[in-house]
């Protein structure tokens, strides 16, 4: 079925989006693998400024934190709307057995 906004919804479209929100949770991590380790550190701040250091290192921990998170919540986003997708598509039978039994009945 699709909607006005071009939206289409159908098993085939919620399985297919599911699959591949699952993905990108998947690609996510799998592209930025060191995400949480930075290659610059405090001493790589250099004397003048060393004090600066814990600032980027606690901005680049906090960065790593909201990817990882970023990442769960696809990937629940995808298991969700797996469980959606089988549950529209069991009620999509049932509506075609009523309304096929319905019309057997004229």
């Amino acid at each position: 079925m699709s909607g006005s906004g071009g939206y289409t919804a159908g098993t085939e479209a919620i399985a297919t989006a599911s699959k591949n929100i699952t993905q990108y949770s998947k690609d996510l991590l799998d592209a930025n693998p060191d995400l949480a380790t930075t290659l610059v550190t405090k001493e790589g701040f250099g004397k003048a400024h060393g004090d600066k250091a814990q600032k980027y290192l606690d901005g680049a921990k906090a960065l790593s934190d909201a990817v990882t998170g970023y990442n769960s919540t696809l990937a629940t986003f995808g298991s969700s709307l797996e469980s959606a997708g089988s549950k529209y598509a069991i009620n999509e039978d049932d509506q075609y057995g009523q309304i096929n039994g319905a019309g057997g009945e004229l």
